[in-house]
């Protein structure tokens, strides 16, 4: 079962404002890394991206329909819509993936995905990372 886990920064990013909706945020899909909540730049992060084609664009996606919202006097979340990719002359196969500040000049990251096994599109299939429906992060303060 794919597991999530935000960086150590990510949390103080959204409260300060850092990570803002109107920022430009990226998925990139790995076929190898090796997690360091530590991390506070893309470049940091390491791994093997998924190479170039296929579908596939170095850097990953755009997430569209980026939302901030809040559901509680304590809680909000972090929302995009599904992110998907088409395979095309080829298969895409990906092990992990990093959600990502695009608009920062250092692409802070904010969470890494482990989906527990390789995960493959076949040529003319898409390759779709699908959000909760409670959203991509969510956060809620102590009462």
């Amino acid at each position: 079962m794919p597991t999530m886990t935000l960086y150590n920064h990510s949390r103080l990013r959204f409260a300060n404002g850092a990570n803002a909706a109107a920022d430009t945020y990226k998925v990139k899909l790995l076929t190898a890394a090796t997690f360091n909540a530590t991390h506070t730049t893309l470049a940091a992060t390491g791994g093997t991206e998924v190479a170039n084609g296929n579908g596939y664009t170095t850097g990953g996606a755009t997430l569209t329909g980026v939302a901030f919202s809040t559901f509680s006097t304590t809680g909000a979340r972090f929302d995009a819509d599904d992110a998907t990719w088409n395979a095309s002359g080829g298969s895409i196969t990906a092990r992990y993936a990093i959600v990502y500040n695009d608009t920062d000049a250092d692409d802070p990251p904010v969470a890494f995905i482990d989906f527990d096994e390789d995960r493959t599109a076949v040529d003319g299939m898409p390759f779709v990372l699908r959000w909760s429906a409670d959203g991509i992060v969510t956060f809620v303060a102590p009462a």
